[in-house]
């Protein structure tokens, strides 16, 4: 239906009858000329042997022609129109395929020559009436290419008005090599009758009067009029197509070679694409990630609250940015800087996420060994006898080792904030550039030799080395460097022994190697690398770091040195060693090294530092960050609201991990609370709290509830074996409060009693009841309390890192100011009360730090 169509808008942009037949003389479609000629509408005749249906007999007696036929045929015809009038005509068939079988296209035209009219000048004006208002240019060609019809969308088009084209080679239109082979294209077509491009539509490149060229689609058909053949051509300019398409396709290669990470996933999580970065990055090959949910990437060391939030933020259509570490497919970690943005279709939902990952894991590894550096350089500025400073970008000194004071008599303090320059003694004109130039040239300056004058007027000479601190962008950040204090070359020998004096005394250790001798051996050792080494100072002359090395001793470290004494430069390892005795300790070396007056290095100064403790303080505060993590796992993340009572409860460790622990929860339509402490700070602590917290939770839902010291004296015994075998114990205050009767049971192992304060009361009570703490003894029997309670009654339970609160003066925080606190604020909710007594203890105790851990817990009886 949709060829009918066309086939009946273009054949009605004549004014000469048309027709077009199917191979087997059907009428397929006819134009208005043509209706009118024979007075029969097209739908009367379609489908039906056109020319058997309307001729009367043959003109002039004239056979008629198949519309099958494979050339051009004309014949006289007289047809009979549908009023039965007759009418003798030509027609003219043409097949409209060479092997005959695509149909026929047939004219007609009245003897009389009284529908005969000038075919070319009425197919112009119809095709500029139809283009003329179109975007796409219309050009319409002869035989031999001169053009004669232009339509408006050619004149802009190709920037030619139409009378300066009407008439000239078409070719002008086409840019070289098209240019000077067009007249071939067509004389070959006239001689031969092959079609190459008619009918056919391509890309082409078109020529603007102006001389440039521009990508188009070309679609060229082939008319005949009055027996003359004709070319149209409909142009259409493909310029802002092919830059979309250049746009799309360097912003593909973009993405996919993109430095950084990419991913695409639906709303359901399921991967839909991933750049070669990101398959890189994750080591999983593309075809393996797609379908899979980002899930498969989860190392478990990122926090399920950091997951929730991210889920939080992306689902709400809100961007979330942070830092996750990530698992790789060869089970290798790895830290990502990681962007999710919510991708929105025209309306606004959410079809898919983007993510974005950097690796970070070199940064991070760099961060920390930053930190790392910036420690060993304040210890070993604390250590060294040379003066070790920081400038600002000024010359105005940030930092000053407390080696200042040897130099020039001055603390550090009283040497940050000035320059260089307040520091010098009056110079000579000539002397001016000496210190100042190197800086001002903003490059490193070695051995600079600066005239001070110290605190009490005394020449000061040292010998200065520094070099500027530079950031990514190039900009000077500061300055860092070294004053030798050389003024001991007047008093040498003085000098020298103050010297070895305070080498022999530092804790640190420190040898002197021979830079001259095969193996670097040591010609000098003090006491404190003696002691560190359990070497005697006989033993360790003669020798090189050979002699402490060990099984896990790292040999990227020891290369290290080797291409530092090689290199005869400076070296700062830490590497694990060995004493005499086989134990291990980590060394925090540093080597740097020693030239005499004429440049040569002649030694090695290594300086040895025993950081085994610190190394252990770090794996101990490594495991209380995971103690902490289970601790805080184990508390209820929201308040609690049922019908009768409201609860709200706070954990605040004092340090990395807490032993503060409290639960609330509603089981068989009562509403049991539990504070408790645990003893020792430590993973086993942590792992004993989750076991607590998995008893009592199992025991409150046997069939039968048991009361408040029931429960304590049932978990006292299953948990007193493995609290005995840890060395801990647990002190806790249990309640249940029974809504029916608004009664609350009590029992107490040996922890602070809670706060009561009634509704219309002026003081608070307390509750308690006797009862030992949990891990002691095995068999203990807990007494059990009770009390009514009524609407708008508060219970205020604590530990002792509240009472216990001490301010600079050493005063206490107490019970009574607890109670007045918390009558102060009874108008509160639970959860803004707490936040309120919270606020009152930080406030009482100043700047003093937090000594113990706080937990609170407060109920509202509704």
């Amino acid at each position: 239906m949709e060829t009918l169509t066309a086939d009946r808008a273009i054949l009605d942009a004549f004014d000469e009858a048309l027709c077009i037949l199917e191979s087997s003389g059907a009428l397929r479609s006819m134009n208005r000329a043509a209706e009118r000629l024979t007075g029969y509408a097209e739908c009367e005749l379609r489908g039906q042997p056109f020319l058997a249906r309307i001729a009367a007999a043959a003109a002039d007696d004239c056979e008629p022609v198949s519309p099958s036929q494979r050339e051009r045929a004309r014949l006289s015809l007289r047809v009979r129109r549908k009023d039965q009038t007759t009418l003798d005509i030509r027609c003219e068939v043409d097949p409209l395929s060479g092997d005959g079988n695509g149909g026929s296209l047939l004219k007609l035209r009245p003897v009389d020559g009284s529908g005969a009219t000038d075919a070319l000048d009425d197919a112009k004006q119809m095709l500029a009436t139809i283009f003329d208002g179109m975007a796409d240019g219309l050009v319409v060609i002869n035989e031999v290419g001169d053009i004669l019809l232009f339509s408006r969308g050619a004149e802009k088009l190709f920037g030619y008005r139409a009378e300066d084209a009407l008439g000239r080679n078409v070719k002008l239109l086409m840019p070289s090599p098209y240019h000077e082979a067009h007249d071939g294209y067509l004389a070959a077509y006239r001689k031969t009758g092959v079609k190459k491009i008619i009918g056919v539509g391509r890309e082409v490149v078109g020529r603007r009067k102006n001389g440039s060229t521009f990508p188009m689609y070309l679609s060229i058909g082939e008319i005949r009029l009055q027996g003359q053949r004709y070319f149209v051509g409909v142009t259409h300019d493909l310029t802002r197509l092919k830059r979309a398409e250049d746009r799309l396709l360097t912003l593909s290669a973009a993405v996919e070679q993109s430095p950084i990470g990419l991913m695409i996933a639906n709303r359901n999580g399921e991967i839909e694409y991933v750049n070669s970065r990101f398959a890189t990055l994750t080591g999983y090959p593309a075809h393996e990630l797609i379908g899979q949910n980002p899930r498969i990437l989860q190392s478990q060391r990122t926090e399920n609250e950091q997951y929730r939030r991210l889920w939080e933020s992306i689902s709400a259509g809100v961007e979330w940015r942070g830092q996750i570490q990530d698992r790789r497919k060869d089970g290798k970690l790895y830290w990502a800087s990681e962007i999710i943005a919510p991708l929105r279709d025209p309306k606004g939902e959410i079809t898919h996420y983007l993510a974005i990952q950097q690796d970070i894991t070199e940064q991070k590894r760099d961060k920390e060994a930053l930190l790392e550096s910036e420690q060993r350089f304040r210890q070993i500025a604390d250590m060294a006898g040379d003066w070790l400073w920081e400038q600002d970008q000024d010359g105005r000194y940030t930092y000053s080792s407390s080696a200042v004071e040897d130099v020039l008599g001055m603390t550090p303090e009283e040497v940050v904030g000035k320059s260089y320059v307040d520091l010098f003694a009056r110079r000579a004109p000539q002397d001016a550039g000496d210190a100042q130039g190197p800086i001002a040239l903003r490059r490193p300056f070695h051995r600079v030799v600066n005239h001070y004058r110290d605190k009490n007027g005394g020449d000061v000479f040292t010998e200065s080395t520094g070099a500027p601190i530079f950031d990514d962008a190039g900009r000077l950040i500061k300055w860092r460097g070294v004053d030798h204090n050389i003024t001991s070359r007047k008093k040498f020998e003085d000098l020298l022994r103050v010297r070895n004096r305070a080498i022999e005394a530092v804790p640190i250790g420190i040898a002197v190697w021979d830079a001259q001798a095969p193996g670097v051996p040591n010609v000098y050792v003090n006491p404190a690398l003696s002691r560190i080494t359990g070497f005697t100072r006989e033993e360790l002359l003669g020798h090189s770091l050979h002699l402490l090395e060990g099984p896990e001793t790292d040999p990227a470290a020891l290369e290290a040195v080797r291409a530092a004494i090689h290199q005869r430069g400076s070296c700062q390892v830490t590497v694990k060693f060995y004493r005499k005795d086989g134990t291990a300790f980590w060394d925090e070396l540093l080597i740097s090294p020693v030239a005499n007056e004429a440049g040569r290095i002649t030694h090695f100064v290594s300086v040895h530092a025993d950081i085994s403790d610190r190394r252990r303080v770090e794996e101990s505060r490594h495991e209380l960050e995971i103690a902490k993590h289970i601790q805080l796992s184990l508390l209820p993340n929201a308040p609690l609201r049922t019908p009768h009572m409201e609860i709200a409860g706070i954990c605040v460790p004092a340090t990395h991990v807490g032993g503060d622990y409290f639960d609330y929860f509603e089981n068989s339509g009562v509403v049991d609370i539990v504070i408790a402490d645990v003893s020792g700070h430590s993973v086993g602590a942590a792992l004993i709290m989750t076991e607590v917290r998995s008893t009592l939770r199992a025991e409150t839902r046997k069939a039968t509830l048991s009361g408040p010291a029931e429960l304590l004296r049932d978990l006292n015994e299953l948990l007193h074996e493995d609290l005995f075998a840890a060395d801990l114990f647990i002190t806790m205050f249990y309640v249940r409060f029974l809504p029916q009767t608004r009664m609350l049971q009590y029992a107490n192992a040996g922890h602070n009693p809670p706060l009561l304060l009634r509704a219309e009361g002026a003081a608070c009570a307390q509750l308690d009841a006797d009862g030992l703490v949990l891990g002691v003894l095995r068999a203990v029997d807990f007494k059990e309390g009770s009390v009514e309670l009524a609407a708008g009654d508060r219970l205020l339970f604590y530990t002792d890192g509240i009472t216990e609160a001490q301010n600079r003066q050493g005063d206490f925080f107490g019970l009574e100011r607890l109670s007045g606190s918390f009558m102060q604020h009874r108008g509160l909710s639970p959860g803004d009360l707490i936040k309120a007594v919270l606020a009152d203890v930080r406030a009482f105790r100043g700047e003093a730090p937090a000594t113990d851990d706080v937990a609170m817990v407060v109920a509202e009886v509704r």
